[in-house]
C-alpha cells in the first residue's frame, strides 16, 4: 500500500501538471449543494478503503464487517503483493457511490479518508501534497474560499484516520516495503483487519485469549470499544506474520 492508495479519480490531474502543496500552502476551495459538480466527485471513482475506513463505516450503518463488505465494497488480493484492496462499489446504473443521494452523503460524519483529503492527496514527496483535480472537474477549487492544507485537514477531521493507518502500516512486512510484494497467506491474514467480526469471534474463545496472553480487561475493552477492538487486532495479526516469515 502506497499514497496511491486513498482515493484515485478516473480523471486525475495529470502527474506532470500537479503541483506540490506543503501544510502551510494556502488554496481556494469550498463545496455546496449549489455546484453544478456537486456529488460529480462520488461517481465513477475509485476510492480504496483502509481498515478504519471500513470501520468507521459498517459502525454508522450499523451493520456487520462481513454484510458492509459484501454490500457496499469490492474486495481481493492484488496479484502482485498479495495485499487485501478494498474498494467503495458503485451502483452499476448510476455509477454514483451507493451512500450518496441527491443530498450529499448520506455518512458525512463518517466518511472515508479519500473522500476527506478531496479536493488534496498524498504525494510522493514527504510531507506534501497535491491536487487530485483541477478546476474544470471541480468548480469548487474556483471559489474565493482560501485556506491553507493544514486548516482544511483540521477541518475535514483526517488525523485520526492517518494515526490509524499509521499503525496498519506498521504490521507490513518488510518484504512488501522492500519489493512491493509477499505471501498470499500474509494478505489473507491483512485482510482480517477489514472484517474485524472474525478476529471479534475468536476472542469469545477462553482458550484463543489464553494463547495469546490475552486478559479479561484487555478483551472487554476492546469489546467495548471498535478502534481498541482494530489495534488488539493489527497486534495480533502483526505476530502472526511473524511466524509465517
Amino acid at each position: 500500500m502506497n499514497n496511491k492508495s486513498r482515493g484515485t479519480l478516473m480523471c486525475p490531474v495529470p502527474s506532470e501538471k500537479r503541483t506540490l502543496l506543503s501544510r502551510s500552502t494556502p488554496f481556494h476551495f469550498r463545496c455546496h449543494a449549489d455546484l453544478p459538480c456537486f456529488t460529480q466527485c462520488c461517481r465513477d471513482v475509485n476510492i480504496y478503503l483502509t481498515p478504519y475506513d471500513v470501520l468507521r463505516l459498517r459502525t454508522r450503518l450499523g451493520i456487520s464487517a462481513a454484510e458492509f463488505l459484501h454490500k457496499y465494497t469490492r474486495h481481493f488480493l492484488a496479484r502482485q503483493s498479495h495485499l487485501p484492496v478494498v474498494q467503495l462499489a458503485m451502483d452499476p446504473t448510476s455509477l454514483y457511490c451507493r451512500l450518496v443521494t441527491n443530498e450529499g452523503c448520506s455518512v458525512y460524519s463518517d466518511r472515508p479518508w479519500a473522500c476527506r483529503m478531496y479536493p488534496l492527496d498524498l504525494a510522493d514527496q514527504e510531507g506534501a501534497y497535491q491536487p487530485i483535480v483541477n478546476q474544470e472537474r471541480c468548480l469548487g477549487l474556483r471559489e474565493t474560499t482560501v485556506l491553507t492544507v493544514q486548516e482544511w485537514l483540521d477541518d475535514q477531521g483526517v488525523e485520526p484516520y492517518v494515526e490509524m493507518d499509521r499503525v496498519f502500516q506498521a504490521i507490513l512486512p518488510a518484504d512488501l516495503i522492500a519489493c512491493g510484494k509477499t505471501q498470499p497467506g500474509v494478505g489473507k491474514l491483512l485482510y482480517l483487519a477489514y472484517d474485524l467480526d472474525r478476529f471479534a469471534e475468536l476472542l469469545k474463545d477462553p482458550r484463543f485469549c489464553s494463547f495469546y496472553e490475552l486478559d479479561e480487561e484487555t478483551v472487554k475493552a476492546a469489546e467495548a470499544d471498535p478502534e481498541r477492538l482494530l489495534r488488539l487486532a493489527l497486534r495480533y495479526i502483526r505476530g502472526q506474520m511473524e511466524e509465517l516469515l
